[in-house]
């Protein structure tokens, strides 16, 4: 391989990470004899230039580097429908008889308690023994 069959914006990636200036060049021919010019050989590009390996072991870093953003979670309650209902929607969160137990944030289960009848704390063992 060779500088003429790299594509213009190649080309110019090349002058810059040589910190030739191609700001004057206009295309592809201009590139290749800036580049003549300055005393970049293709040997030398490939010498320096990152192969693909390097890359992707460079990526990998980055990633394990840079950790993931946490939602920062909210404290939750355990709450039970205790009406009739054999399904009752409130608050985006879906009750039926077959499973009334829902786990909800704090202000949606305060929420809840203030504006609905029929709905109040939980236990973990009352899960245990309805689900069971």
């Amino acid at each position: 391989m060779s500088f003429d069959t790299m594509k213009v914006s190649e080309l110019k990636q090349v002058a810059e990470s040589f910190a030739v200036d191609h700001s004057e060049s206009k295309n592809k021919a201009e590139l290749l004899a800036l580049l003549t010019e300055e005393g970049v050989t293709f040997e030398m590009y490939e010498e320096f230039a990152p192969t693909e390996d390097i890359k992707e072991v460079e990526e990998s870093v980055i990633e394990k580097k840079v950790p993931a953003k946490k939602k920062q979670e909210k404290d939750t309650v355990l709450i039970k429908m205790d009406r009739n209902n054999t399904l009752y929607e409130t608050c985006g969160v879906e009750f039926t008889k077959d499973h009334p137990f829902a786990v909800v944030d704090v202000d949606k289960a305060q929420f809840i308690f203030n504006h609905e009848e029929g709905f109040r704390m939980a236990t973990p063992y009352e899960i245990q023994e309805f689900y069971s």
